[in-house]
């Protein structure tokens, strides 16, 4: 019994009392999924080894059929008369006497040995059932008998509360079942596997949080459906896809609730993982004393637990599947009403007008709450008939912040120095207007030295200014020098200033800093650092209601999925920040969260999508804009080919389009440039490109990502086999070591050296299935079928014979290319097949279809929503 050894030392206790004759009651609580039937089969098994006779039964899902069914079952005794039907008083207690008796020398006759009763499930036992338990108990204290006993702490009226209540006073022994330990988790993928699977579990392990009836449905889920793979001797859990098992086992929790418990599950399932009353109160319009019996049925459950800041859900696994089946309009609405937790709507509010005093801080709770359009046009609404210059100060910094949170950084600026320019502010105005003016410069790329300037002047001000203006001058610090490639003194100066903030947690734009922080550790990849910071956040952005931040803080968490190779994760925390942004107006969110999905749209093979996300960015800093001129590069190159994003990377400022900050948060983004560069016959730019990359290499020696990208781009460049070993093991991004290791494999074929060559190519495309890059996968196995090595990866499915869900994986992929307009030459470029398979795999899609043309294809895929109907060439910049 993994993680159960507390738990087995109480069972073994027990078998060892009734060995010597004795008697006693083991009690046995748990939430659904914590693994009391099995250790009650574990302990069954034990007791017939030991020569214990062993009476096991249990009530089924919908009751006992008979009142004391269960025990009868247990004793393999039939089944008395229905005692219902007995329609005198006295009648009903005779036939209740006459079951006791019955049962009361069933046991003694069995009890002529030692003998362990094992009851499972007495949360759904009927009265009668749990009375005589209670009886039994004192009838057979004398005999040898075991009795083992559990029930689920979910869905208890209260009946098998009591009885265990009322047995432990008497004496009896009493274990409840926690989450198994991460050591646990560990110990049991390795006996379900039957292999080791790798040095920590993916992270969909991690979201069961310790549940056993999860992590066993969710492996034997994988195997069933081909997810699960097994190499030597290791296995290989994929990062996030969620079987139809564990699913069926949430839904079944779920359904198990009262409808307003399941309501209330639903709902805060859109918030996130850890969530307020008053927000989820907020949303199903009732007050928080009305939620109360909810809250406590879907504790008992096992689904919510209480923590520091509020409510979360046990298992980020359940959410995510409750999630799922929430239909995208109505998480959109949902979504579109968390602007209100916090600050009402005004035809809801008094009629009465703000008293001037409380007006900014009435702006603030709205744009803390994200209603950032509102708050806007309550500034605008008062700015022109404020008679105070202070509080017109006081309005525009609340107005330079909303500018700031909604991505127009130019009017951030010019209303903070418009604040700064009225003559004998307070100290706490001009604090503000001094932070706003701070924050707002860090995203004029143009004018970093003047961001640097003002910050520096600002701390040098010592006690003329506050926390929260150090806090901001620090952030802007940090970021001047991240730009200049000096990352360990960014990461000292982000590290600085959050704790200065978490000191003084009243300081306004307290999440800037923690958000800072964690951008900044993911793209050094120190992932469980970023993970743990941006987890602090969110929860305190959930329990206060401030989620002006929320979609930056999914969008920080999509990006550490990504650089984790949990492409399932990331997109969905890029899509709930996109959902988040759109809702709230902050367009830098959205083009955070479009990034990571036009990554993930490449790797997997749609290119269509990616170009979709890549389109819809919106501008931003400079680093954003390089991200997008490589994404969109990216994107052209694979439809068009190498030329193609040349032509858009050379619009882009710097030799070859790169910038340091690409360079940075982008760890394979020099051996892309380098390749591009190459198959264009332009060895300058490829050679400009490993230089900058080795300079940042050599300014930070502590970063094994940059190092081992720097490594990747000379070994390319220059065919270095060792250059390209070195990066494919160093590499901290599982999907730039994947790429190095296929580099490399592509230099030893052409060296002719086989096996090395199938070696590397084979750890690549190991890497790459894991991920779920599919089409990377796809171009690794056209490699290694040019050495003769072929790789099944197909999968069988039952499907009906026609219809789109007739379509196998391949087939399904064809036909949306082809109906996007490509040709049977680009598709087999694209899917690393030949033109004779594209053309055999159409013939099938048209035969399943009931269609003859490439124009049918396209019209039925476009009515049918597969695919949009404008063209996604269309969409590539350029």
């Amino acid at each position: 019994m993994r993680g159960r050894a507390r738990e087995w030392r109480a069972v073994d206790d027990l078998l060892r009392t009734v060995e010597g004759g004795g008697g006693g009651t083991l009690l046995v609580d748990g939430e659904p999924g914590a693994g009391r039937t099995r250790l009650l089969a574990e302990a069954a098994a034990a007791a017939s080894e030991r020569g214990i006779g062993v009476a096991r039964a249990g009530p089924q899902e919908l009751g006992e059929l008979v009142p004391c069914g269960v025990l009868f079952e247990a004793l393999d005794l039939p089944l008395p008369p229905d005692q219902a039907e007995q329609d005198e008083p006295f009648a009903l207690l005779d036939a209740r006497a006459r079951t006791l008796e019955r049962l009361r020398a069933g046991f003694e006759e069995r009890a002529a040995t030692p003998m362990l009763a094992v009851l499972d499930d007495l949360h759904r036992a009927d009265p009668a059932t749990l009375m005589a338990l209670r009886a039994l108990h004192r009838l057979l204290a004398p005999r040898p008998v075991g009795w083992l006993l559990s029930r689920s702490t979910a869905a208890d009226e209260g009946r098998s509360a009591t009885l265990f209540d009322l047995l432990e006073q008497e004496g009896a022994a009493r274990v409840a079942l926690s989450p198994l330990s991460p050591d646990a988790v560990t110990e049991l993928l390795r006996d379900l596997l039957g292999v080791s699977f790798g040095p920590a579990p993916p992270a969909i392990v991690a979201a069961a949080g310790g549940s056993p009836l999860l992590i066993t449905e969710l492996v034997a889920g994988l195997r069933e459906e081909g997810h699960l793979r097994v190499t030597g001797d290791r296995g290989v859990l994929p990062s996030a896809h969620v079987p139809d098992r564990v699913r069926t086992v949430v839904r079944r929790w779920i359904d198990a609730l009262s409808p307003d418990a399941r309501n209330l599950i639903e709902t805060a399932a859109v918030l996130g993982r850890a969530f307020s009353p008053e927000q989820v109160a907020s949303l199903l319009g009732v007050t928080p004393a009305a939620l109360l019996p909810s809250v406590e049925e879907a504790m008992a459950s096992g689904l919510l637990a209480v923590t520091a800041h509020g409510l979360a859900f046990r298992h980020e696994l359940v959410r995510h599947v409750v999630t799922t089946w929430i239909p995208r309009p109505v998480r959109h609405a949902l979504l579109d009403q968390i602007g209100t937790l916090m600050c009402p709507e005004p035809a809801t509010r008094s009629q009465a007008v703000p008293r001037p005093g409380h007006t900014v801080a009435f702006i603030d709770t709205a744009i803390g709450a994200g209603r950032l359009r509102e708050a806007e046009q309550m500034v605008r609404g008062r700015l022109n008939g404020h008679g105070s210059a202070q509080g017109v100060a006081e309005l525009r910094c609340a107005l330079s912040d909303i500018m700031y949170l909604t991505g127009r950084i130019d009017e951030a600026v010019r209303e903070a120095e418009r604040a700064l320019a009225v003559p004998e502010l307070p100290a706490h105005v001009r604090e503000r207007a001094t932070l706003a003016r701070l924050y707002a410069m860090t995203g004029l790329s143009q004018d970093g030295g003047a961001a640097r300037a003002y910050a520096n002047q600002v701390l040098e001000g010592g006690l003329r200014h506050g926390t929260a203006a150090t806090v901001g001058a620090l952030i802007v610090l940090a970021a001047s020098e991240w730009d200049k490639g000096r990352l360990s003194r960014a990461l000292r100066l982000a590290g600085d200033a959050r704790r200065l903030a978490d000191a003084n947690e009243t300081a306004a734009h307290h999440y800037e800093s923690r958000l800072v922080s964690v951008a900044m550790l993911t793209e050094v990849h120190r992932l469980d650092e970023a993970a743990a910071i941006l987890r602090e956040a969110r929860d305190e952005m959930s329990a206060r209601g401030h989620l002006a931040w929320a979609a930056e803080a999914a969008a920080l968490q999509a990006r550490i999925d990504l650089v984790a190779g949990r492409l399932a994760g990331a997109v969905t925390e890029a899509e709930r920040a996109l959902d988040l942004a759109t809702a709230l107006r902050t367009p830098l969110s959205m083009a955070a969260a479009g990034s990571v999905l036009a990554t993930v749209a490449l790797r997997r093979g749609d290119l269509r999508a990616a170009a979709r996300y890549v389109t819809a960015m919106p501008g931003g800093a400079l680093d954003g804009r390089a991200r997008h001129a490589l994404l969109s590069a990216r994107v052209a190159e694979v439809r068009d080919g190498p030329s193609s994003a040349m032509t858009l990377l050379t619009r882009f400022p710097g030799p070859l389009g790169w910038h340091r900050s690409m360079l940075m948060t982008e760890p394979t983004a020099s051996a892309w440039l380098v390749r591009v560069a190459l198959a264009v016959d332009d060895r300058a730019a490829a050679a400009a490109v490993v230089a900058a990359a080795e300079a940042l290499s050599r300014a930070n020696p502590e970063f094994p990502a940059l190092v081992a990208a720097a490594a990747h781009a000379r070994g390319l460049l220059d065919g270095d086999r060792v250059a390209l070993a070195q990066a494919a093991e160093q590499a901290e991004d599982v999907w730039a070591r994947a790429s190095a290791a296929e580099d490399l494999g592509v230099l030893l074929v052409a060296a002719g050296r086989r096996e090395e060559a199938v070696g590397s190519l084979d750890r690549a495309l190991a890497i790459y299935h894991d991920t779920g890059s599919l089409r990377d996968s796809a171009r690794v196995r056209q490699r290694l079928r040019g050495v003769g090595v072929c790789h099944r990866h197909w999968s069988y499915a039952d499907r009906p014979v026609s219809g789109w869900d007739s379509l196998t994986e391949t087939e399904r992929d064809v036909s949306l290319l082809v109906a996007d307009g490509w040709t049977n030459r680009q598709v087999a470029e694209q899917m690393f097949i030949s033109v004779h398979t594209v053309a055999f795999h159409l013939r099938h899609v048209y035969r399943k279809l009931h269609i003859n043309s490439r124009v049918e294809l396209a019209r039925l895929a476009v009515t049918q929503g597969r695919i949009d109907p404008e063209p996604p060439s269309a969409a590539i910049p350029g």
